[in-house]
């Protein structure tokens, strides 16, 4: 795969459907690691979550499955990456609750596999990969520097239809 720079590899794939859209696989390293990290935060944090969930069953403070259900519920929502890697099983075992649950070895995989990849989008079919990778960078960082300005130039959403008020809403802004 051809480098795109700063440690990016770049691919053209043409559009299955063979329309004129081409595809861009990007693979970066430092983004694998970033989500290798999110990825691994996230794991941990359910695991550590049931761990105390199950401490507090075998010390005997939680006596009904229904509760502790909810918890792991509230637990996987604010952990939703990783929360479809778990099979958590509760169960009521002579008025104790037991927690079990193992970790989804072929989704964890895949989920590893896929870390730091993703596919760009464009109509522009007669350039180098790179060149479409150099463009995308160029747009996002464009995106970005007017983020940053957008709050100094106070400048808010434009949601009018009609061609009089968007004119009346930025002569206003900028006279402002």
């Amino acid at each position: 795969m051809p480098q795109g720079g700063n440690g990016v590899e770049v691919k053209l794939c043409p559009s299955p459907e063979g329309t004129t859209e081409v595809f861009i696989l990007c693979r970066s390293t430092d983004r694998q690691k970033k989500e290798e990290a999110i990825h691994d935060r996230f794991v941990t944090r359910i695991e550590e979550g049931l761990k105390r969930f199950q401490k507090s069953c075998t010390d005997g403070r939680v006596k009904k499955a229904s509760i502790v259900e909810r918890r792991i519920g509230r637990l996987l929502e604010r952990n939703q990456r990783a929360a479809s890697l778990f099979d958590i099983e509760v169960k009521e075992v002579d008025g104790a609750v037991k927690i079990t649950w193992t970790v989804k070895n072929n989704l964890s995989d895949w989920a590893r596999i896929s870390e730091g990849c993703y596919l760009l989008r464009s109509n522009v079919s007669d350039w180098e990969p790179e060149d479409l990778w150099t463009a995308y960078i160029q747009l996002t960082k464009a995106e970005e520097a007017f983020r940053l300005n957008k709050h100094d130039l106070e400048l808010r959403p434009v949601w009018h239809q009609l061609e009089h008020r968007v004119n009346a809403h930025i002569s206003r802004s900028i006279i402002l």
